[in-house]
């Protein structure tokens, strides 16, 4: 299991993700629920721990919160706290601050993340790293489903 823990702020990246923008016609549920989706396979094919942190006020049925154990932790900010707050504030409390990254657009939230010693990430650039990680998952999932002649399989376990 990696130790690197990724702490995303939710929305920032929703909106900067144009795979998830063309969802703009559907509710912010909706939205929500499938960057997540992606998100927990982006963590159980890289390793990392992911956390995934939304404003509270914006959602009008917050979900409960869902641990780790679903491939990704989503924690919504209580009232009167963003995103952003929850963000700085679990940088500030870690112990190994080296071994976050932050991934937001907004370029005050990276400066004091990175100011504490996490390192960041633009929303954009982790959108090219998600995907190639998917595509990773992907391929092997196509090469463990392809089917074997038996033939094939007793040559393999002759050699």
């Amino acid at each position: 299991m990696s130790t690197r823990w990724v702490l995303v702020d939710g929305y920032s990246v929703l909106h900067a993700w144009p795979k998830l923008c063309k969802l703009a016609g559907r509710s912010l549920e909706q939205q929500r629920d499938a960057l997540v989706r992606v998100l927990r396979q982006y963590a159980d094919q890289s390793g990392a721990h992911l956390t995934v942190v939304f404003d509270g006020y914006r959602a009008k049925h917050k979900p409960e919160p869902v641990g780790a154990a679903a491939g990704a932790e989503v924690v919504f900010s209580e009232a009167g706290k963003t995103a952003d707050d929850v963000i700085e504030r679990l940088v500030a409390q870690a112990e190994r601050r080296e071994n976050i990254l932050v991934v937001t657009s907004d370029n005050m939230v990276r400066r004091t993340v990175e100011s504490l010693g996490a390192r960041s990430m633009s929303s954009e650039i982790f959108d090219a790293e998600v995907e190639a990680a998917l595509k990773d998952l992907a391929k092997a999932v196509r090469a463990h489903s392809r089917p074997r002649r038996i033939g094939s399989l007793r040559e393999d376990l002759e050699r």
